[in-house]
């Protein structure tokens, strides 16, 4: 498939994609199949963590079986619903259960090192995808990108009515140096990455994920944002993500300080912001005198 429709993502790729497969169809002289064609012959896969989500998961199985992937795999924790038996009837699946909460980060990197694919999409079971919003971001990677971002920009309001979540992900991206990220993060799904990245920065690191998209900045891998899924709107309201200074947001906060921290340690206290203001040495105060 050619380059230039795959960095197209979105809308043209799922043209020619069912266009691509409308005419081999024919040509084949067989059914056309409810699937999406993915531009790429290495292995994909797809973690999904799942936390209470029985009745979302049989739409998820659906829309991730119409993608030609090579694993799906579960992360069931903290269930006392019916999870872990809901993604037990899709026979392609691997799920792995822990009967206590790892939370969705740390269910992405036991997933990522469980895997032997190629490329890894990460989701959460909180609610499906279709398939064909979900398969720009492996196209992504195989155009070259090690990290392909949920571009959430058009689904944030201007930064004066913006939560303080959204502001800390966009002031990680600025003082990285990567300002036209926006507050696109790891934080947030679905995004993809490849083998290659993952190794880079770690599999301890995907457990924090504004940490591990920092590393991925310093090393200077590629980091792109091929397409956009409103899960802003669709995310479940729940106790815990409820409300100014809720436990969330105190984790996704705490987080991109440690995400901070890193940077600082190699950019310095000022994270390469010019001090163009203040006079600190001894020889300018004297001289401001």
């Amino acid at each position: 498939m050619p380059r230039r429709v795959i960095r197209q993502g979105g809308n043209e790729y799922d043209r020619v994609a069912s266009a691509f497969l409308t005419g081999y169809t024919l040509g084949a002289g067989i059914g056309r199949p409810d699937v999406v064609p993915l531009p790429t012959v290495k292995k994909t896969a797809a973690i999904v963590t799942v936390m209470n989500e029985e009745q979302a998961i049989p739409g998820i199985v659906k829309q991730l079986e119409r993608l030609a992937l090579d694993e799906l795999i579960f992360v069931v924790n903290g269930s006392d619903d019916g999870s872990f038996k809901a993604a037990r009837r899709s026979p392609r699946a691997v799920v792995i259960h822990y009967p206590y909460a790892l939370g969705h980060d740390v269910g992405r990197a036991i997933g990522a090192k469980l895997s032997q694919a190629d490329y890894l999409l990460f989701l959460d079971g909180d609610f499906s995808v279709p398939a064909e919003k979900l398969a720009p971001f492996v196209a992504a990677l195989e155009d070259g990108a090690d990290i392909a971002l949920n571009d959430i920009t058009p689904y944030i309001p201007l930064f004066s009515y913006r939560d303080p979540v959204t502001i800390v992900k966009q002031f990680l991206n600025t003082a990285m140096g990567r300002p036209e990220l926006h507050a696109n993060s790891l934080t947030a799904i679905p995004h993809a990455m490849t083998r290659r990245a993952i190794e880079a920065v770690g599999y301890a690191a995907l457990a924090v994920p504004p940490k591990a998209q920092a590393s991925a900045i310093l090393q200077g891998l590629r980091i792109d944002c091929p397409a956009s899924v409103d899960v802003v709107t669709a995310n479940r309201i729940r106790p815990h993500n409820a409300g100014l200074g809720n436990s969330v947001e105190e984790l996704i906060i705490g987080d991109h300080i440690e995400a901070l921290k890193l940077a600082s340690d190699h950019r310095g206290a000022r994270l390469g912001f010019d001090d163009a203001v203040r006079l600190r040495s001894p020889e300018a105060e004297v001289a401001a005198r």
